[in-house]
């Protein structure tokens, strides 16, 4: 028998968080929504872990190869990371700033949205960038090929 996969474990670990401390949340409290906001959490994990698993399973019995295997041996399946590196944190900065700035006033939204703004910009162009290198539009010293 295989062992499951990490999804599968990590959604089964997140489904029994949710309906224990659901069920405790609720001897100790008897507040309702807690309760199922937690329970709901809990049968949400179970329901995604039970699908995770059937999937792979069907993935098995196909004969493919499982997602977190790299497809040919001997080579690792890397993901990009994104460039800019601080794009990311920018906008997450950025429209944390406009969310406060309902609390404290107009600026902190305005500057919040500006560096949100300018951030995904940023993050916008450096994908376009590794898109047109990838497909060939662009050299990868940013000049056009010629027709």
């Amino acid at each position: 028998m295989r062992p499951l996969g990490s999804e599968v474990t990590l959604f089964a670990r997140m489904a029994s968080f949710g309906l224990i401390v659901g069920a405790v949340y609720w001897f100790l409290t008897y507040e309702v929504a807690g309760t199922v906001l937690l329970s709901t959490f809990g049968f949400a994990s179970a329901i995604a872990g039970i699908a995770v698993f059937v999937g792979s399973r069907r993935l098995r019995r196909a004969g493919a190869a499982p997602p977190d295997e790299p497809a040919t041996p001997g080579t690792a399946a890397a993901e990009p990371l994104p460039h800019p590196g601080w794009a990311p944190l920018g906008i997450a900065l950025g429209l944390g700033a406009v969310a406060v700035g309902a609390a404290f006033g107009p600026w902190l939204a305005i500057a919040g949205a500006l560096l949100a703004i300018r951030s995904a910009k940023s993050w916008l162009d450096a994908a376009v960038r590794e898109t047109d290198e990838a497909r060939g539009r662009r050299d990868p010293t940013g000049t056009l090929p010629e027709d």
